[in-house]
């Protein structure tokens, strides 16, 4: 028979919702419930050693759950995030209580069309069995009898799931205050950032004494390969990046990430990171494209009078200088030669695009500039 009632609350109103199913636990709950289902003493004091079981590895679940919230949320990413979900990797460290809990409550809870319509529709989507349970928060019928009437094995196994409720609901509320203030981390950009700097000075740790031997040309560093490349390059700032990746990425994602920043910081020194892009490895182009740039109205012609520079001087630097993606160079060049104090306009992205076509080797004039670039490093 399709199960009636959904079990998971791996979700910070999953996990309220059963706190407050177990807030509600009390003897004639208890006793309402246990009537549902036809019972004999021997299962009863079966499931009783189930839930002494569940206690004893609970006790030590719950200190380990307090040991890992401690530095959850200090964190900006942990091995722990394979599932994306925080909820489920809290509730990872207290398996036995979880499960335990799903089993009492199904145990204690009829699944049967006297509980719930039995025609259910494709739309129909299953209530939580910790709002519907009798033994939680759903009305009941009070029991005729107080529960030390019952037997001995009834009221141990009271005992014993209170107790295992007190102690599983003690680990559900420190599961949801790490969550709260999870949340109150993802909404503060700058809070996020001071943990992705925290992350990457602890990978330069590891990494600081071959960091010049990394090639950050492979494709392990590539956004295609790996989602928080994409997400940094894809995201307007590092608060941005830190706010989206905040316990949202791979732990060995970033970290590739990391190395990848961390190399391109340590071999930048004097260079961008748009040169390193354009160039990588090559720093005597850099250099050199860097002075021509500067220099770029020496090499206009001396009877040059427009106000903006000709694309077909910029196309012949590009095919010159061969960079990684032309767009990208157009960008570079604008923005250095503004910076170099340049007096002229300078040509569109379309404009240079469109020049660079040109047969540099048919005309003098070019032929001459390309000799003096090649010779650059003597000027």
């Amino acid at each position: 028979m399709a199960q009636r009632y959904q079990t998971q609350f791996d979700s910070f109103d999953g996990l309220n919702t059963v706190i407050t199913a177990i807030d509600g636990f009390c003897p004639e709950r208890f006793i309402s419930s246990l009537h549902l289902r036809t019972r004999r003493i021997h299962e009863i004091a079966a499931l009783d050693s189930q839930v002494l079981h569940a206690i004893g590895c609970l006790q030590d679940q719950h200190t380990a759950l307090a040991e890992f919230a401690q530095y959850f949320n200090d964190q900006f990413v942990t091995r722990n995030n394979h599932y994306f979900n925080s909820a489920h990797q809290l509730l990872r460290k207290i398996h036995t209580g979880t499960k335990q809990v799903k089993s009492l409550f199904k145990q204690f809870t009829p699944n049967s069309s006297a509980a719930v319509s039995g025609v259910l529709h494709k739309s129909y989507e299953a209530p939580s069995i910790y709002s519907r349970s009798a033994l939680g928060t759903e009305a009941y019928t009070q029991p005729l009898f107080p529960l030390d009437t019952y037997p001995p094995e009834v009221q141990r196994l009271y005992e014993d799931m209170d107790r295992f409720f007190k102690l599983l609901r003690d680990s559900l509320r420190l599961c949801v205050e790490v969550l709260r203030q999870e949340q109150y981390i993802r909404q503060d950009p700058q809070l996020c950032q001071e943990l992705y700097h925290n992350f990457k000075d602890e990978r330069y740790q590891t990494i600081k004494k071959f960091i010049f031997s990394i090639s950050i040309q492979a494709q392990e560093f590539t956004a295609y390969c790996n989602p928080a490349v994409d997400l940094r390059q894809s995201s307007k700032s590092e608060e941005e990046f830190s706010q989206r990746g905040f316990h949202n990425l791979e732990y060995d994602d970033v970290c590739t990430l990391a190395a990848k920043e961390l190399v391109e910081e340590a071999m930048r020194g004097e260079y961008t990171v748009e040169e390193l892009s354009l160039f990588p490895d090559d720093y005597t182009k850099i250099h050199r494209v860097r002075y021509i740039i500067s220099h770029f109205d020496d090499y206009l012609p001396k009877d040059f009078t427009h106000s903006k520079i000709p694309a077909t001087y910029v196309a012949c630097l590009l095919c010159w200088c061969k960079p990684k993606e032309d767009l990208a160079f157009v960008r570079y060049f604008k923005q250095y030669y503004a910076q170099a104090g340049g007096k002229f306009l300078t040509p569109s992205n379309p404009a240079v695009n469109q020049a660079k076509f040109t047969k540099w080797a048919s005309d003098s004039v070019f032929t001459a500039l390309i000799q003096q670039w090649d010779n650059v490093e003597n000027d």
